[in-house]
């Protein structure tokens, strides 16, 4: 029984996306796109998550030191390593691109 509920978990598990492949597959957005989707409490979380997620492993980076498509870059190789969910990667973009430089 306990082999079949372990079974059924992968295979449920292998249906969904990871947020890397999430975050990889989104169009760079603009940060009035970014607000149109995203509230201000959501990008504070974001703040949070940026700040207590990637300052595990390195010293934080401005965000406006990185245009959107710097970050997105960015994230795409780094998201995988926090082992973000896709709702945390998600409002972690919308943070570092709201507060991103002009490209």
């Amino acid at each position: 029984m306990s082999i079949m509920i372990g079974l059924g978990i992968a295979i449920l598990a292998g249906c969904f996306p990871k947020a890397s492949e999430v975050i990889r597959n989104l169009p760079v957005e603009n940060k009035e796109q970014i607000l149109s989707k995203y509230n201000a409490e959501q990008i504070a979380e974001g703040k949070v998550l940026f700040t207590n997620n990637c300052a595990k492993c390195h010293k934080l980076k401005e965000p406006e030191t990185r245009t959107p498509e710097q970050w997105n870059k960015t994230l795409k190789r780094m998201i995988p390593k926090a082992k973000l969910n896709d709702r945390d990667g998600q409002l972690v973009r919308a943070y570092l691109i709201v507060n991103s430089k002009e490209g």
